[in-house]
């Protein structure tokens, strides 16, 4: 693989990371929306299976985030590894300007920031249950 290649190969992986994260994003607003306007008027029953789904596609999610990082962070390192001979011309790319091994904490760094996600919204979703049940109960 010429250095040109992996370079473009790194800008397609960045893309792809971003794409998932994105996703991600997406099913967390999704149980945050279904969590102020429905999560007070499902049963018992029902909000354990949307809370099932969320997980579900949460961790699906999750797991392709955390792996293309992950893949990310490690043609990162090969591009730094051959982006320091001068002949392969890759000095502008972040991953061979940087340190050696800095793409390595990547991957969890944006895994805990899924994790959390998932933690916040589950929290909002039974705050917002309880207290939204509270308000219904004083009317």
């Amino acid at each position: 693989m010429t250095p040109y290649e992996a370079a473009s190969l790194f800008v397609a992986f960045a893309e792809a990371a971003q794409t998932g994260f994105a996703n991600y994003i997406a099913i967390l607003s999704g149980m945050l929306a279904a969590s102020w306007f429905f999560a007070h008027r499902l049963t018992r029953l029902m909000a354990a299976i949307l809370i099932f789904i969320f997980t579900v596609a949460a961790a699906g999610f999750g797991n392709e985030v955390f792996s293309i990082y992950s893949d990310l962070a490690r043609l990162g390192t090969y591009l730094h590894g051959i982006g320091q001979a001068p002949e392969a011309g890759l000095g502008w790319l972040g991953p061979v300007r940087g340190p050696a091994g800095s793409m390595a904490p990547i991957p969890y760094v944006v895994l805990s920031l899924c994790l959390m996600g998932y933690v916040a919204a589950l929290w909002f979703f039974f705050h917002v249950r309880k207290i939204r049940r509270e308000d219904v109960a004083d009317a």
